[in-house]
Parts: C-alpha cells; sequence; structure tokens
C-alpha cells in the first residue's frame, strides 16, 4: 500500500519507522521543520501543503497523527478525498466529530481505523485467544490501572490544552483502555467517575477513576484508573471469567517486560493452575495496526479498533467529564 502519514510528531514517527515494506509517499506537518526532519530520517518526501499530500502521489491510505483537536478535521479531507484512513486515537475530541467521520466514509465508500495498537500488544492478542476459546468462560469483570510520571515541561505540552487535547489523561490513556472494554464487553455504560487534576498545573486531568456496568442477570463490570502521575509507569490488566482469570502486566520498554498470566480454576477450586509466558521481541503493535487495514481492505477480515469503539470511548469520556469533572473540558 502506498502510505501518506498528516502529522510529523511522536507518533507520526513511530508510525512511519514501522510500514513493514509499504510505501511511504510523503510526509506533511505545518511545521515545515519536523516534516523535513522526519522525511529525511525516512527517505520520504515533505510536502508545501496537506492538500498537495492529498491529490499529489495518490496514495491508498491516509496515516492522521496530528494533535487530538485536528484529527477529525484532517481525517474528513482524507476521506473525501477518497483515502481509506487510519486515524489516531481518540479519533477526535467530540461524539459528533466521530459521527460525521462515520457519516463521511458511509458516503464516500472508504475504510476508517482508528488507532487503538493496544489491541496488536502480543499479550492481549493472547487474551483475546483465551476468551474466544472458552478459556476463562462467561467473562465477569475487568480491573484496570494505566499510568506514566509526565517528564519535566508536561503541563506544558499540547496535552495539557484543552483547545487542542479535548480533555487529559482519560482522554488520552483512558481512551485505549475504554477500547479494550469494547473490545471484551462492548459498550458498558458508565456508572461513577473521579476525575481529577491532583498534582501538575493545568487545565486538564491527571488522574480519572471509573466504574462501567451493565446491570444485567449476569451482571459484567469494568473498574480503571489512568494516572498521568504514576511516578513508574505501569500497565496492568486482570480479566475474570467464571473459570478462568488473565493478568497482562507490562507493555515494554519502560512499562517493563509484558507479560501474561493464565489462571485456570480447577472442579475443586482452591488454588489454580497457572502459567505464565513473557513476550520479549520489540512493539511492533503499530506495524500491526496498520496490516489489520490492509487485511481489511484485502480481505474483509474486521478492524480491530474502529470507529464504533472510538464513538463509544468519547460517549463515556463525555459523561464522565459531565459527571465529575467539574472545571474540566467538556468533551461535547
Amino acid at each position: 500500500m502506498r502510505i501518506a502519514i498528516f502529522g510529523a510528531g511522536l507518533i507520526g514517527r513511530k508510525r512511519g519507522l514501522q510500514l513493514q515494506g509499504h510505501e511511504l509517499v510523503g510526509i506533511y506537518d505545518p511545521d515545515r521543520s519536523k516534516a523535513q526532519a522526519l522525511a529525511a530520517e525516512l527517505g520520504a518526501q515533505a510536502f508545501e501543503s496537506e492538500a498537495a499530500l492529498l491529490d499529489g502521489p495518490k496514495a491508498d491510505i491516509a496515516v492522521v497523527a496530528t494533535t487530538n483537536a485536528s484529527l477529525a478535521a484532517v481525517a474528513g479531507r482524507a476521506i473525501g478525498a477518497g483515502k481509506h484512513v487510519l486515524v489516531e486515537k481518540p479519533a477526535g475530541v467530540s461524539v459528533a466529530e466521530v459521527e460525521r467521520l462515520q457519516a463521511l466514509a458511509r458516503e464516500r465508500g472508504v475504510a476508517v481505523k482508528v488507532g487503538f495498537n493496544h489491541r496488536f500488544h502480543p499479550a492481549l492478542l493472547e487474551t483475546r485467544r483465551l476468551v474466544d476459546e472458552g478459556k476463562l468462560g462467561p467473562l465477569m469483570f475487568m480491573r484496570v490501572r494505566y499510568g506514566h510520571g509526565g517528564r519535566l515541561g508536561y503541563e506544558s505540552e499540547w496535552r495539557s490544552k484543552p483547545e487542542l487535547s479535548g480533555g487529559g489523561e482519560l482522554i488520552d490513556q483512558g481512551v485505549h483502555v475504554l477500547d479494550l472494554v469494547y473490545w471484551f464487553f462492548g459498550p458498558l455504560p458508565l456508572q461513577s467517575s473521579f476525575v481529577t487534576t491532583s498534582f501538575w498545573n493545568m487545565k486538564v486531568d491527571d488522574n480519572a477513576v471509573l466504574v462501567l456496568a451493565e446491570r444485567a442477570a449476569s451482571p459484567r463490570w469494568a473498574t480503571f484508573h489512568v494516572s498521568c502521575s504514576e511516578w513508574k509507569n505501569t500497565f496492568s490488566l486482570e480479566l475474570y471469567g467464571r473459570t478462568g482469570k488473565v493478568l497482562v502486566q507490562g507493555l515494554g520498554g519502560s512499562y517493563g517486560t509484558e507479560t501474561l498470566t493464565y489462571y485456570r480454576m480447577l472442579p475443586q477450586m482452591g488454588p489454580p493452575e497457572m502459567e505464565v509466558r513473557e513476550f520479549k521481541g520489540a512493539n511492533d503493535s503499530w506495524a500491526l495496526d496498520l496490516q489489520n487495514l490492509v487485511d481489511h481492505l484485502a480481505s474483509g477480515a474486521p478492524l480491530l479498533g474502529d470507529l464504533d469503539s472510538a464513538r463509544y470511548a468519547l460517549e463515556v469520556v463525555r459523561d464522565a467529564y459531565r459527571g465529575d469533572g467539574a472545571g474540566l473540558p467538556s468533551c461535547p
């Protein structure tokens, strides 16, 4: 496939480094120096304008890796130009923006994938396999902790500015967790939230604790805490079924070695059988994320992380901000 990248920041660079044989036809960023630097690193062309890249080299797929406030607008113009799109999470800063992308994609007959690359970490792919094979039994609940410690000057970065980010930690790392909730349970409704700014001097949240639950004959729920005052980067996900449990820890790099522990309940209950698997290879989740879109276009493979999941995530973010985010962005 021929790929065009819009946005030459950290995520645009990650995408460019994991194209896995697909052809990079060009890069555009309003910051010309950033575009030129990344283009030089990747051996590609930096374009003078967004329109020139959309209209010029006939890209098959537009990868949109801008700041949050620009994601939906750039993705919409790419869709309008007939491109298939991989737009980074959260795909927009409001539910309405995502719904407009859905309508435009249907109208133009193109595929849109959202960059929920966490689904493609090996431990989470293995967790999905265990669930699909019935190794956990019917699912009951999930607990997640996800956070990082920020860095000096974090309160001055674009993620701290609501006009660019649309929110704080909840819309940043929180939407990854919400996508995983959607993947395993479907759209669990929000039951309660605590959204706060505890440490950083900024106008967006740095911590959020949410409870999502479906009140039914067999209730299912998820709880999670996301934080950018974690100090030691942390990822921990526990998924419980009636006959087994999975614990995923780490995401590689600063989050530590990615591991999966599978606990199988014995007929007599008591201490379960336990299997531990480590994944020490390089993180190729970005490449697999893109390849999922390519496979969808080639063979109709289901998109793992799409606009439906992004809309659900932003609905929960909106409701959490409205319900317990006094003074924080409203995410309309």
